[in-house]
């Protein structure tokens, strides 16, 4: 059993687990290669919640579902009622559901629109499978219209600023990703006692894995080393919810505004501003104008907003560059290599940012 569920020593567990090339192609790309019969076997065998099931149908994967890097996510039928399942490869354990699920709550308590977690299944055996039952919310996801529509994203992106905003009036205790034992007992508390520690949680090893994979040379890591090490910051008002995950594929929409929320397994306790400085390390800097839009009509940002910003997307984008170049060994995906292209231009831009040459 492949155990992931102590997140203490991760900024980005994906990024700082000790996890093999084998284990990431096993996780990351075979994942969905487990036949449907047998995911129905364990969801019928496991689920717990809806009483006597009669009928149990696994939709077959349309665009809106195969995203992310690690569960396994199907649209389902159950006695005729639509739900969505999210299921860990069998022989891993990640340990966040029971968080995600209070987060959620907590999230639709506050008007976000968010789906919710009905039941969630621990596995028992290798054979066996983590998963959430989940409600089904409306909407397609917001990467899939854009490639059709490309004239409704200037008014989305404000949308999701606003959306962003919404979720950073929601205070947490704690720093850092949660702790998922204390969530299984309805406690929501993050792991570290300061924002400090989680930042500089697996920051050694991710620049020596950049290193090693020639991404930046011996004198950018010095530079990176003495900056985390000169440069602190914690959240201006209080540890609020961060979503940490706020990407196009992860947001459904209408066309209009913003219909779900979903896939808030990186979320944790911390400063908003390294929510916006995560967000925009998936795109071009110029796309994140219409997104401020939104966010500055709800939110005010602190004076010193543009040092924190640059601070956080330089520690993303570490951890980001960390992932990505390290799965590109068994992965050469043209969408991964994309994102590396994508991660080189943020780190281009912050090393600028910083006045550190970039070679």
């Amino acid at each position: 059993m492949l155990d992931l569920t102590d997140r203490s020593d991760c900024f980005y567990w994906q990024t700082d687990r000790n996890l093999s090339p084998e284990d990431y192609q096993r996780i990351f790309l075979q994942r969905h290669d487990t036949p449907a019969t047998v995911l129905e076997t364990i969801l019928k065998n496991g689920l717990t919640s809806l009483g006597g099931i009669n009928s149990i149908k696994i939709e077959s994967p349309d665009e809106n579902v195969v995203k992310g890097n690690v569960n396994i996510v199907r649209k389902i039928l159950i006695n005729g009622k639509p739900y969505v399942v999210r299921m860990h490869p069998a022989g891993v354990k990640n340990g966040y559901f029971f968080v995600e699920k209070l987060v959620l709550k907590l999230a639709k308590k506050h008007a976000i629109p968010v789906p919710l977690i009905l039941e969630v299944h621990e596995s028992k055996t290798t054979e066996d499978m983590d998963f959430v039952l989940m409600t089904q919310a409306s909407g397609i996801t917001m990467d899939v219209l854009l490639a059709k529509d490309k004239s409704l994203e200037k008014q989305l992106l404000y949308e999701c600023g606003k959306t962003m905003a919404k979720i950073h009036e929601i205070k947490v205790e704690g720093f850092g990703p949660f702790n998922n034992q204390q969530a299984k007992n309805g406690k929501l508390i993050g792991l570290h006692r300061s924002y400090h520690d989680f930042i500089h949680a697996g920051l050694d090893e991710n620049i020596q894995r950049l290193r090693r994979y020639k991404i930046i040379n011996i004198e950018q890591a010095n530079n990176f080393k003495k900056i985390f090490a000169e440069k602190n910051f914690e959240p201006p008002n209080d540890s609020r919810l961060i979503q940490n995950d706020f990407a196009d594929w992860n947001l459904l929409t209408d066309g209009k505004t913003l219909t779900g929320v979903l896939d808030w397994d990186e979320c944790h306790a911390g400063d908003p501003v390294a929510d916006l400085a995560c967000w925009s390390t998936f795109f071009d800097l110029a796309r994140i104008e219409n997104f401020m839009r939104g966010y500055t009509e709800i939110a005010k940002l602190p004076d010193d907003y543009e040092e924190r910003f640059h601070f956080y997307r330089l520690r993303y984008t570490i951890s980001k560059m960390a992932l990505r170049i390290k799965r590109y060994q068994v992965d050469k995906a043209p969408d991964l290599l994309e994102r590396l292209e994508i991660g080189n231009r943020a780190l281009a831009e912050e090393l600028a940012w910083l006045k550190i040459k970039h070679y």
